[in-house]
């Protein structure tokens, strides 16, 4: 019997009552040692989920870069279409005013 069984009888419990309470301890409560097992399962599981965090986080930036790669491509080839269509547009702007001017010119010179 431990001290506090001794210190439970001396103050006023029965032997009975001191061995079901040491029973009911037992298996109901845990150790310093039950809860050091428990924190080293916890920190050995924690560590794993960093690692597979880490793991996913380093396959998502891969998907990432393979996204941001393919829509650069995208956006470069549709600029450098908008651009073709707009040097298209500034020699038929161009052509339209030399007309233009060759009218007046033609007009004016006419009289």
């Amino acid at each position: 019997m431990t001290n506090a069984a001794f210190k439970l009888e001396d103050s006023g419990f029965s032997r009975e009552q001191v061995d079901a309470l040491s029973e009911f301890m037992d298996g109901s409560v845990a150790t310093k040692a039950d809860i050091a097992e428990l924190s080293g399962e916890i920190k050995a599981q924690g560590e794993r989920l960093d690692g597979k965090i880490t793991a996913k986080i380093i396959e998502l930036s891969g998907e990432i870069k393979e996204v941001r790669s393919d829509l650069s491509g995208k956006i470069t080839a549709e600029i450098a279409g908008l651009n073709g269509r707009i040097n298209l547009v500034y020699w038929m702007l161009g052509v339209s005013v030399a007309g233009i001017v060759s009218l007046v010119i033609k007009a004016f010179t006419a009289s």
